[in-house]
C-alpha cells in the first residue's frame, strides 16, 4: 500500500462500512448512492489486496486486516476533522446529535430520568439518546468503532484503551416477594444459598455473590436465569424465588421486599467509560460534563435508603 496513490476519501468509506456492517446504510451515512459505495469498496479491496469485509448472515463482517486498521484510521479521520473544522466547541442548541449509550436496565432506571430531564425537558437542545443493547463482550468494539458513544455501569473488563469516570456506588441486596416466608428474618448463608433463586445474565450481582459463596463452599440453588434485572423483579414478585440485585432496582419495585445480603459484597462502582479515541471529541466532552453535573451520587443515596 502506497499512501501517495490512495484516495483518502476511501478511508471514510471504510470507517462507515465498518460501523454500519451494511453497504446501503454506509452509503446513506456518507450521502452516496449504493453503486458509488460498492464501487468505493471495490477500490478499497484492490488497494489493500484484501476483501476487508465478508458478508456473513446478512452483515458485512470485517476481516482480520480490517479490524487491525480501524482504530488508526478512525483516529486519523478524527484529527483531520478537528484540524479542518476547528475547535469551536459543541453547542447542543445548534447541533443535532443522537448519543448511543450502553447500559443495563439498572443503569437506565438510575440515570435516564435525570438525564432526560436535564437535557431534553429543561432545554431546547437538539440532542437525543439511544440505549443500545448488546452483549458485554461486544462493548469494546462498539465503543472503539463509534457504534456506541459511552458505556455506563460496573464494567471492570474494559481496561486498555479506555477512559473512565466514577458516577456513583450502588450496593447490592436480596429481594423477595412481600409476605415471603423469609421476609423479616435474618438470613443465614446456608438458608440463603439453599433457597430458590433467579439469576440475571447481564448484571454483575450474581457473579460477585457466587464468588463470595464459593469461599464458604456454598452454591446457590438457581432455578431460573433471565436477561434483565426488571424481569427478575417481576418473577420474584410472583414466586418464592430470591434474587440479588442493585439496591436502586429494588427501591423502585414496590411489590418486593429488600433485605441485606448475608455476605460481604462490595457495592457496584458505576462509571461512565469511553474509548480514548473519543477523548477530545467536543460533543463527547459535553455529554460527560452533563452526566457529571447530574450529581447521581445524591440520587443513588436517596434511592438506596430503605423506606
Amino acid at each position: 500500500m502506497n499512501i501517495r496513490t490512495l484516495d483518502l476519501n476511501l478511508l471514510r468509506v471504510f470507517a462507515a462500512i465498518y460501523l454500519e456492517r451494511n453497504v446501503s446504510l454506509a452509503a446513506k451515512r456518507e450521502n452516496l448512492t449504493q453503486p458509488a459505495m460498492s464501487n468505493a469498496l471495490a477500490r478499497l479491496r484492490r488497494s489493500f489486496d484484501d476483501a476487508l469485509f465478508v458478508k456473513i448472515a446478512g452483515r458485512m463482517e470485517p476481516t482480520p486486516l480490517a479490524r487491525q486498521m480501524i482504530q488508526p484510521i478512525q483516529e486519523a479521520l478524527r484529527l483531520l476533522k478537528e484540524s479542518l473544522e476547528g475547535q469551536d466547541g459543541f453547542d447542543p442548541q445548534q447541533t443535532a446529535r443522537t448519543f448511543k449509550l450502553l447500559m443495563s436496565d439498572a443503569g437506565e432506571s438510575a440515570i435516564l430520568p435525570s438525564l432526560i430531564h436535564s437535557v431534553i425537558e429543561s432545554s431546547s437542545a437538539r440532542i437525543g439518546f439511544e440505549v443500545v443493547k448488546i452483549p458485554h463482550d461486544a462493548y469494546a468494539e462498539a465503543l472503539q468503532t463509534g457504534a456506541a458513544d459511552l458505556a455506563i455501569g460496573h464494567l471492570p473488563f474494559l481496561r486498555a484503551g479506555f477512559e473512565r469516570s466514577p458516577l456513583f456506588d450502588d450496593p447490592y441486596c436480596v429481594i423477595m416477594r412481600r409476605n415471603h416466608p423469609l421476609e423479616g428474618r435474618r438470613l443465614g448463608l446456608t438458608t440463603f444459598a439453599t433457597a430458590q433463586h433467579v439469576a440475571v445474565a447481564t448484571g454483575s450481582a450474581d457473579t460477585l455473590v457466587d464468588r463470595q459463596l464459593a469461599k464458604h463452599r456454598l452454591k446457590r440453588n438457581v432455578k431460573l436465569k433471565v436477561s434483565h434485572y426488571h424481569v427478575a423483579v417481576d418473577v420474584v414478585a410472583r414466586s418464592d424465588l430470591l434474587a440479588a440485585v442493585p439496591r436502586m432496582i429494588a427501591s423502585s419495585a414496590r411489590e418486593v421486599s429488600a433485605m441485606p445480603l448475608p455476605l460481604k459484597v462490595a457495592p457496584a462502582s458505576v462509571q461512565m467509560i469511553w474509548h480514548t479515541i473519543a477523548q477530545q471529541d467536543p460533543g463527547h466532552q459535553w455529554l460527560r460534563g452533563v452526566l457529571t453535573a447530574l450529581d447521581l451520587r445524591s440520587v443513588a443515596k436517596s434511592r438506596a435508603t430503605p423506606a
